[in-house]
């Protein structure tokens, strides 16, 4: 079902057809890209009169595909799923991440997300957190560096992939430009588009990934005492701009080189 493919002349999609121009839509960057790549989809499959097509991505090729919709199920959890686009195929349903070629964050979900997948994990990182700016003398109402985690294999592959309870598990991430342009093919049912399709454990197994841990709002400082309920640390003192009481926890595959990289 997969094959090595390479996009080479764009034209974009708009409201499902095929133009030139740019794919211009209301509402957030991702909301552009989730709606391209579905529109895309839909438009090609109409043209090839509602019959199977084959969609070709940077190093994936996916055939018999009957037709995409967004993705609208609430994760168990209570975050935001992993899954964001429904690919339906002559074989099944695949699961879609979509995401930007500089996308913040990988999986997760937030703290509740991680927890969902590997309960203990995201406390046990937290605890390293504090321990490390204890010993590197970070005081109370200091500004408090992003520290960063190496993940372990097992984990990382579990956390990229999902579960139920987040939504997954993902089948592929799509990275790609916010907007999805495809290439006009000679064949109806055949659609070329910018992004790279990548197996999730396939991404998972060829990335280093990581734990980032960083202040949600910028007037956020140390505050050693702060915890959850449960007693696990914040890290972070609450926003006097916002109220947020805690930091974001996220993965991504880009440490910064002048922030620590922590074993938990």
């Amino acid at each position: 079902m997969t094959s090595n493919n390479k996009p080479i002349h764009m034209v974009d999609i708009v409201n499902g057809l095929f133009s030139k121009g740019t794919l211009k839509e209301a509402g957030a960057s991702a909301e552009r890209q989730e709606s391209g790549f579905v529109n895309a989809i839909k438009a090609a499959v109409k043209r090839n009169g509602n019959k199977p097509i084959t969609v070709v991505t940077q190093d994936q090729t996916i055939s018999g595909v009957l037709d995409a919709e967004k993705y609208t199920h609430r994760a168990e959890s209570g975050s935001e799923p992993y899954t964001d686009v429904l690919i339906k195929t002559t074989k099944g349903e695949l699961k879609i991440s979509m995401k930007g070629p500089s996308a913040p964050s990988l999986a997760g979900g937030g703290l509740r997300g991680i927890e969902a997948i590997i309960p203990g994990i995201a406390s046990r990182f937290l605890r390293s957190v504090l321990q490390t700016h204890l010993k590197n003398k970070l005081k109370k109402g200091q500004k408090v560096p992003d520290v960063y985690g190496k993940l372990s294999n097992r984990d990382k592959t579990l956390l990229v992939i999902g579960n139920k309870k987040m939504g997954g598990p993902i089948d592929f991430m799509y990275i790609g430009p916010m907007d999805v342009k495809v290439e006009k093919t000679p064949k109806l049912d055949t659609i070329v588009v910018n992004g790279a399709l990548i197996q999730a454990k396939e991404y998972a197994k060829s990335h280093e990934l990581y734990f980032r841990l960083r202040a949600r709002r910028d007037d956020q400082t140390f505050d050693p005492k702060a915890t959850f309920k449960d007693g696990t640390p914040k890290i972070y003192s609450v926003s006097p701009s916002r109220g947020d009481s805690a930091g974001r926890l996220v993965v991504t595959d880009k440490p910064a080189t002048s922030r620590a990289v922590i074993s938990f």
